[in-house]
């Protein structure tokens, strides 16, 4: 049996002209549906001073600055140890472009013992689930918001 590298030839011209068939055949394109939402969250209330062991709220309005709807919103409060966010309510699941909501959150004062701190902060955040758009934010330096806040009263520990 010859096998010279005459006989392979007709061979590999086949497997070549396979090989070009399948690559000219038509191939979907992929498809990335994006948009742009700029959201900014403000505080419009909250207490200055809160004591140990006290339930508060505070409310926050978000705005859609547009041009697109935004989907799948992400609220959160932000606090530091001494604090902890109890409910986030009112967020709804897609906010149109030019459209605000006012949303609360409850937050306690949870430890506030002798040597802690008594000026911190509370603050919120905004974004959107890219999934399954990619969804961008031109301005994200809008996207959370901090206030001072002042423990007051006599310090307890841990609360209950």
């Amino acid at each position: 049996m010859n096998t010279s590298p005459r006989h392979f030839h007709p061979l590999w011209m086949a497997i070549l002209v396979i090989v070009m068939a399948i690559s000219l055949a038509p191939v979907g394109a992929a498809y990335a549906d994006t948009s742009t939402s700029d959201l900014a969250i403000e505080i419009l209330s909250a207490p200055a001073r809160v004591k140990s062991c006290e339930t508060f709220e505070v409310t926050f309005r978000v705005t859609n600055l547009g041009p697109d709807p935004a989907t799948a919103l992400f609220v959160f409060a932000a606090t530091p140890d001494q604090l902890g966010t109890s409910d986030v309510s009112g967020v709804p699941e897609t906010l149109a472009a030019g459209e605000s909501v006012i949303i609360t959150a409850t937050i306690k004062v949870v430890a506030f013992g002798p040597g802690d701190p008594r000026n911190v902060w509370i603050g919120g955040g905004v974004s959107s689930d890219p999934y399954p758009n990619t969804s961008l934010d031109p301005n994200p330096e809008n996207n959370r918001v901090f206030q001072p806040l002042k423990l007051i009263g006599k310090a307890r520990g841990v609360c209950p």
